[in-house]
């Protein structure tokens, strides 16, 4: 089972919206079986695929530590893709982990996926634009990160804080934690769009994807209409994208794999 997370410190980068479309590919187009991770109160990605609720254990649950895997994990409407939904009350929780002092604060999603490691074959986890405990649970249980990011200033920074977040969580909970990279999306044919993103691609430590995702309006309606954008608009340019960056994503993981592999074995 490899655990992706999805995370920016920015709100409006094309985090749910990437969680929610990769999860769908993965799931309806290469055969994967996908668990789809709400960790963020808003509980956007849970609403799309209509888990939103306040009557089942949700992820609220988990950080609590008051359900079990088999209790939270809802199927979506597309096979082979299941969530664990999230709503308002994972604030409640979050603020009641960190005053637990007893049980460890930062494995507790960890726990739970051990529950179900050889069920899916893909977990994908959509976090808020924050560094609060339910991201660090999320970086403490991941194999891979990937920071999704629209040109801007402000974003880059916000890249920067991650990536020391991330750097910490390897040293001291999570060794395994590796850095897959920065996933441009919303991108304009601009002047400024395209300095921004060759000034991304230039420094190293970003690891810019191959393939970025294409601005259209057909993305916001799709969320509307609570569909994956290669189901909404099938022929408009971030469905091209979003399949083409899936692509490029199997091929990162399953190389990073094999040397991880190789690694093991010369040791």
């Amino acid at each position: 089972m490899i655990i992706i997370t999805i995370a920016n410190l920015k709100g409006g980068v094309g985090k749910t919206v990437t969680a929610i479309n990769v999860s769908y590919l993965l799931a309806a187009e290469h055969g994967k079986r996908v668990l789809l991770v709400d960790n963020d109160q808003q509980g956007n990605s849970s609403q799309f695929y209509r888990q939103y609720s306040y009557d089942r254990p949700s992820m609220a649950n988990v950080m609590k530590r008051t359900a079990r895997a088999a209790q939270v994990i809802q199927h979506t409407d597309f096979p082979g893709l299941d969530i664990i939904p999230a709503n308002l009350t994972l604030a409640e929780a979050e603020r009641a982990v960190m005053m637990d002092t007893v049980v460890p604060q930062q494995v507790r999603l960890r726990e739970c996926l051990r529950e179900v490691k050889g069920d899916y074959d893909y977990v994908i986890i959509d976090n808020p634009p924050s560094l609060h405990m339910c991201a660090v649970n999320a970086l403490s249980t991941s194999d891979y990160l990937v920071i999704p990011a629209v040109i801007s200033r402000w974003t880059f920074e916000g890249i920067d804080s991650l990536l020391d977040q991330a750097r910490q969580v390897q040293a001291y909970l999570n060794p395994q934690l590796k850095f897959l990279g920065t996933l441009i999306t919303c991108c304009r044919r601009t002047a400024s769009n395209q300095q921004g993103a060759e000034w991304l691609r230039s420094h190293g430590d970003y690891k810019v994807f191959d393939h970025y995702i294409r601005w259209t309006d057909k993305v916001d309606e799709s969320t509307f209409s609570a569909e994956p954008i290669v189901l909404h608009s099938p022929r408009c340019g971030a469905s091209r994208d979003y399949r083409d960056f899936v692509e490029e994503l199997l091929t990162l993981v399953s190389d990073s794999d094999t040397r991880t592999e190789k690694e093991g074995a010369a040791e």
